[in-house]
């Protein structure tokens, strides 16, 4: 069984990342257990995200909140990861251009 992981430093607070996970998903059954979420997709498909400690990235006077976050994705083809990765990053896509 092959495991992908992703590293992402992202511009929300610990709070704020919840909002859109139900999209990255595409469900809501998942589970939280502090600073983890799993995810079981079934057909031995597991994705766990673990979330570090947020800080503030300041630029200039503007204060961004950072977020390290870490994506397991197990059992997972090339193609599966990749369809996940791109559904997780249009569900944190941010406006703009």
């Amino acid at each position: 069984m092959s495991t992908r992981t992703y590293n992402k430093d992202m511009g929300y607070s610990f709070k704020e990342f919840f909002r859109p996970l139900p999209l990255a998903f595409e469900s809501s059954a998942y589970d939280v257990n502090g600073r983890t979420i799993h995810f079981d997709a079934g057909e031995g498909k597991t994705i766990n995200i673990t979330l570090g400690v947020e800080t503030v990235r300041q630029i200039a006077l503007m204060a961004i909140p950072l977020l390290p976050v870490t994506l397991e994705l197990i059992g997972y083809s090339d193609d599966e990861a990749n369809v996940f990765m791109a559904t997780f990053d249009r569900a944190y896509h941010r406006g703009g251009g």
